[in-house]
């Protein structure tokens, strides 16, 4: 059997950009990496360990009370940082998903890695593409009496928050409404 794997078409992004610093502002909503959905309240000068420096305030938007310090002059901090779509953004994005759903990795090493990849690289045609996949193994695995492995299903559900907290922050709704939202869209 032909060996299948779920690749991008084009580079991947790295993790951590070789340029200058993103810059973001006050009030954007953003992506920061396992605080998912955030809002930078503030910029402002702090002193840490005897070092003052400027710094992104970040407020988690499902998370109350998580707040996150990103130096403004991190190239490999505010790398991690993506601004959140737009409602535009969101609905193209649903209209140019290709029907085909990406093929299954076989080799779970190989599929650990793409997944933690994808988790983290602001692609989020990627993300939509890994939650479809590891849905549809998902359904597969149940009609076999089987689970997934326990690394699909903590990507399976890390990738659907993500989603479904920044859509449902974009588009303000309540996040477990995001799924009939994404397949209303899907249908039309």
């Amino acid at each position: 059997m032909e060996r299948s794997t779920y690749r991008k078409k084009t580079a991947p992004q790295p993790v951590v950009p070789a340029g200058p610093c993103k810059v973001f502002h006050k009030g954007d909503t953003v992506i920061y990496g396992a605080n998912r959905i955030c809002e930078i309240e503030e910029i402002t000068s702090q002193s840490f360990c005897g070092e003052t420096r400027e710094y992104y305030v970040l407020r988690s938007v499902y998370c109350s009370g998580e707040t996150v310090f990103v130096p403004t002059d991190s190239a490999a901090l505010t790398g991690k940082m993506y601004p959140a779509l737009t409602r535009d953004e969101i609905d193209s994005l649903l209209t140019a998903l290709p029907p085909a759903i990406p093929a299954w990795i076989d080799s779970d090493e190989e599929r650990k890695a793409r997944f933690a990849e994808i988790l983290t690289s602001g692609d989020r045609q990627a993300l939509i593409g890994m939650v479809r996949a590891l849905h549809e193994h998902k359904q597969q695995q149940e009609k076999r009496g089987k689970k997934l492995h326990l690394a699909d299903e903590r990507c399976y559900r890390e990738g659907e928050k993500l989603l479904h907290e920044e859509f449902a922050h974009v588009l303000q709704i309540p996040p477990d409404q995001v799924a009939d939202y994404i397949r209303e869209r899907l249908e039309a």
